[in-house]
């Protein structure tokens, strides 16, 4: 498989509004031009997803939109037995003002009746708030602030398709270490010394299309590790989405081999690499299985948490993973 590095600053598309760069990097060098997407903006998608660990917790927000209809989102919920806290908004035919830069300092904000959610970047920070409630929760609240630091390296990808104007763009941040509070009337878990992540994606994709990612935000040793993992989305010729960070430095994985029951999330993964870079496996605890129905809407996606173990290769070196807690969702939607 080729790993096409993208250098210089390019446009992800071109002024038709066709896809005009494919590949990975490491930083985010490549600009969302979002003017020349529009040109071809029926299913765009815009997201950003942040997902934070502490304990036996894990905290999701995400604001998001696509051409008809915009969705925010607040989920806690408990690994030890799925125990799970939500509140949310949609509205149809609404957008939302997302960023264009995940690395750029932002201010992104929804506000609905009961519902206010934002989400600040600044040189330093970024500071996620929420405050509502809704017919099941008369207080939600939610403030975390985790760490920025803009020299990190990242998972980024521009993934194309079939058709000319469609691509990905796609950004992914590991090991934000985050302290805050989320509180769902009388329930309230202190979030310091999280660890955390950004899922940041632009994109025009087929209304039917699925996935599988993996992601790992933790250390090892005292030394922060992170790993992102993903295949069946789009066009993979140019790059995959696999990657590795040790010590905040970034190492690029190619084609991974993937061992699994396909009719069974909770049995036992193991995943490895041609070149022998990685080797993992993964022993499902959890499945956060979501789905949603809403008009034109159908999503489901089985998010397995479970612990990785195994190794991964460091300038020659076996780094051994320890039990990690971790992620691998397989997403199936139309929307």
């Amino acid at each position: 498989m080729a790993q096409i590095a993208i250098e210089g600053r390019p446009n992800i598309v071109d002024k038709k509004g066709h896809m005009a760069v494919k590949g990975y990097s490491t930083t985010m060098n490549i600009v969302y031009n979002r003017d020349d997407v529009r040109k071809n903006a029926f299913n765009l998608k815009e997201w950003n997803f942040y997902q934070f660990k502490c304990g036996e917790y894990v905290l999701q927000m995400t604001m998001g939109h696509v051409s008809y209809m915009s969705s925010v989102s607040l989920a806690l919920f408990r690994l030890s037995d799925g125990k799970k806290w939500e509140i949310g908004s949609m509205k149809p035919f609404g957008k939302l003002n997302l960023d264009l830069d995940p690395q750029g300092e932002s201010y992104n904000q929804y506000v609905a009746k009961d519902f206010a959610m934002s989400f600040e970047v600044t040189s330093t920070q970024r500071i996620l708030h929420f405050c509502g409630k809704n017919k099941q929760y008369s207080n939600v609240e939610v403030h975390l602030v985790a760490d920025n630091d803009p020299t990190n390296p990242k998972m980024v990808i521009a993934t194309p398709f079939a058709k000319a104007h469609q691509f990905y763009l796609n950004y992914k941040e590991n090991y934000y270490n985050a302290s805050g509070f989320v509180a769902f009337d009388d329930v309230r878990v202190d979030f310091d010394n999280a660890t955390g992540l950004l899922d940041w994606g632009r994109g025009i994709w087929p209304y039917k299309h699925e996935w599988f990612w993996g992601n790992l935000t933790d250390h090892i040793d005292g030394v922060p590790f992170g790993l992102n993992i993903g295949w069946g989305f789009g066009d993979l010729s140019c790059a995959s989405e696999n990657m590795f960070f040790y010590d905040k430095k970034a190492h690029k994985v190619g084609h991974l081999h993937v061992e699994r029951d396909e009719n069974n999330y909770m049995a036992p993964w193991k995943l490895w690499d041609d070149e022998g870079t990685i080797c993992l496996n993964f022993a499902p605890i959890y499945d956060n299985y979501t789905q949603n129905k809403f008009v034109v809407v159908d999503t489901h996606c089985n998010q397995v948490f479970g612990t990785f173990t195994g190794y991964v290769l460091v300038d020659g070196n076996k780094i051994e993973i320890p039990a990690l807690t971790a992620f691998i969702e397989h997403a199936v939607n139309r929307w």
